[in-house]
């Protein structure tokens, strides 16, 4: 580019730029992180409606999640008469028999149950039989002091799935309401919130 003019060298270096900068960006997301808003009030008081998170999308091409991470997922989606409302697009059954794959909506819920396990309540408390060892009360620190929890009869997760729920217990269509996830429609673990500044932190 020694012979071209200045001013068009300039011009041709910052397209370059940012075309690369566009790729690098376009990469991350596809591969490392992807921005996401949250939805609902599911996630009440972790998360608020309209907060701005960040979703590692890589941690999981290395390991499983675990239990108590924060996971960005597809919900299945059933044949039609198994569907919530249009706008909500998602199962209204557990019966993994009538699902017909992921939905292209994106849920944030934390992880409770995980592949093996068997889940039920008790006086408002979840507690967990594991493939070996003992049941244990699950302790929930991430939930307000007066939170309680009701799962329908014993729930088993199978092999490969995992058993999500969203903070607020009261509100949230989660695993209780379509049975438990698989590990394939999961998209990232949430890592941060950038948005708003005033409630800006870690996970």
């Amino acid at each position: 580019m020694s012979h071209v003019p200045p001013r068009l060298r300039s011009t041709v270096e910052l397209i370059l730029t940012l075309a690369v900068a566009a790729g690098i960006a376009y990469l991350a997301q596809a591969y490392v992180v992807k921005p996401y808003v949250v939805p609902t009030g599911s996630m009440v008081p972790t998360l608020e409606p309209n907060d701005r998170l960040i979703a590692d999308r890589l941690t999981l091409d290395f390991r499983n999640p675990h239990r108590g991470e924060i996971v960005v997922f597809h919900p299945p989606l059933c044949k039609p008469h198994f569907n919530q409302a249009p706008d909500y697009n998602f199962c209204s059954t557990s019966d993994v028999t009538q699902r017909v794959g992921p939905s292209g909506t994106a849920f944030v819920k934390r992880v409770i149950g995980l592949p093996g396990e068997t889940l039920w309540s008790a006086n408002g408390k979840v507690y967990i039989q594991p493939v070996h060892g003992k049941s244990f009360q699950l302790q929930e620190p991430y939930l307000p002091a007066n939170t309680t929890t009701d799962i329908n009869g014993r729930i088993h997760v199978p092999k490969g799935m995992y058993f999500m729920m969203g903070d607020n217990r009261a509100s949230s269509d989660d695993s209780r309401t379509w049975g438990p996830e698989p590990r394939g429609w999961m998209i990232g673990i949430a890592r941060v919130r950038y948005w708003p500044l005033s409630r800006l932190g870690l996970f």
